[in-house]
């Protein structure tokens, strides 16, 4: 089954500047910074030719409303001057919400992101020494923070912005201490600055303080057509239909940075402007946090997974702060961690295979039960489903567990279909795969 990365060739064309590919309709949607009639491009500049010279699948070419061609979307916080800001946003909150003025006071003006996260990985990103697990952060935008890689660990962050009037040493709310750096090939454009708790809030400004209910780690592809609603420096709260679900993106960040590409995004409708890069992005049925902007046009606004902020930054996303009388987890003293789901033919590469080629056995997910950080053994659950019930193998690394698929496994769509628990040694820092070995059968009986 193709990929959106198998349809990157057409960034090479002129004018395009980001490809999704939906495998429910078989349908590539590709973004051009401005429509120009057939009859004046050139073969290699026809999107639809090229691919139907492929595969034949559907083509939807989307104007981004540029109106010229360019290289990219914006990077939602370096173009001058920054627009005004929305009434109330450009104040001095404290605590700090969500969705206010905030930015590397060596900058402009952009937005303060979620809070809390609790950082689980130091290994995982650039972060400052001596920062450890369990500490919480807030986060936005590494091109908000860090000044796209620019900027030192310890520079300090200011709300409001400095283009609102936030200055130090009063404005100061905390420094940079961590990011994933920005480099083509990148799932993420994400930051993280030190924080005082009793100066933090842990809601939007001006949603529903209940949001976030929960946070999205999986099923992204579920949110195509659904309804997402940010709270943002520049224009405020406003809602859009997310059209692109696994989308490669070119962003323009300015400077020496130019354009870099960027993976796996959500794409949805125009809701953000200039300022608004590090908005927490929530699905507007459920409230769950599901992004986090950075980027857009006058007809797209460009959103990094919230999962792959997570994964990438080394941190887990809470929905509420940790209760200190509880210890290190979540206000009823549980520990949480943060959980990763891939499935076998995106983030994670595995091979199923056996010595009884007749058992139908298949693999259907994996859920990694803790950060994927180099030399850890994090527990993981294995899906797998057969035709049949029966009693099967699965190895993992090297270590082998029999289990039984029978009536109570019945997945409802003739099958069967059970989770198995196994653990899982991840032998050097993943990037944007960590390949595995699983082997896996029916037990025969002589």
């Amino acid at each position: 089954m193709p990929t959106t990365q198998d349809y990157e060739f057409l960034l090479e064309c002129a004018n395009v500047i980001g490809v999704d590919y939906d495998e429910r309709e078989n349908r590539v949607q590709v973004y051009v910074s401005q429509k120009v009639p057939k009859d004046e491009l050139g073969p290699d500049d026809d999107v639809e030719r090229r691919v139907q010279e492929v595969d034949g699948v559907d083509v939807d070419v989307v104007d981004s409303g540029y109106g010229e061609e360019r290289d990219g979307f914006d990077a939602r916080s370096i173009l001058q001057p920054v627009p005004d800001a929305a009434a109330g946003r450009e104040s001095r909150h404290r605590p700090v919400p969500a969705g206010v003025s905030e930015i590397n006071v060596n900058s402009t003006a952009a937005t303060a992101g979620p809070y809390p996260a609790r950082l689980e990985d130091p290994t995982a990103a650039v972060w400052r020494d001596g920062l450890e697990a369990g500490e919480l952060v807030r986060l936005s935008n590494n091109h908000v923070y860090a000044r796209s890689n620019e900027a030192d660990l310890g520079e300090s962050i200011v709300q409001p912005s400095p283009q609102d009037g936030g200055e130090l040493p009063d404005d100061e709310v905390g420094e940079l201490v961590g990011y994933v750096p920005i480099e083509d090939g990148v799932r993420v454009d994400v930051a993280a600055r030190s924080v005082e708790r009793e100066r933090e809030s842990t809601v939007a400004y001006e949603l529903d303080p209940e949001w976030p209910t929960g946070i999205r780690r999986e099923s992204y592809e579920d949110l195509r057509g659904e309804t997402v609603t940010k709270s943002g420096r520049t224009t405020g709260v406003s809602s859009a239909t997310v059209e692109a679900t696994s989308a490669t993106v070119e962003v323009n960040f300015g400077g020496e940075h130019g354009t870099v590409r960027l993976r796996d995004q959500l794409v949805a409708g125009y809701m953000s402007e200039g300022g608004d890069s590090g908005s927490p992005v929530f699905h507007d049925e459920t409230g769950e946090l599901a992004g986090l902007l950075f980027a857009g046009s006058a007809e797209q606004t460009i959103l990094n997974k919230i999962g792959n902020v997570e994964r990438e930054l080394g941190v887990e996303l809470l929905t509420t702060e940790p209760d200190d009388d509880a210890g290190d987890g979540d206000e009823t003293g549980e520990t949480t961690v943060p959980v990763f789901t891939t499935t076998i033919d995106r983030t994670l590469e595995a091979d199923v295979d056996g010595d009884d080629s007749d058992s139908g056995l298949s693999l259907s997910s994996i859920t990694i039960d803790g950060p994927p950080a180099a030399g850890r053994t994090v527990p993981v659950t294995i899906t797998v489903a057969s035709a049949s019930v029966g009693e099967y193998w699965l190895e993992v690394d090297g270590d082998r567990t029999t289990f039984e698929l029978d009536e109570s496994h019945d997945d409802g769509d003739g099958g069967y279909r059970r989770a198995v628990a196994a653990d899982l040694s991840i032998s050097s820092a993943p990037a944007e795969t960590i390949e595995v070995r699983i082997r896996g059968g029916g037990v025969r009986r002589s």
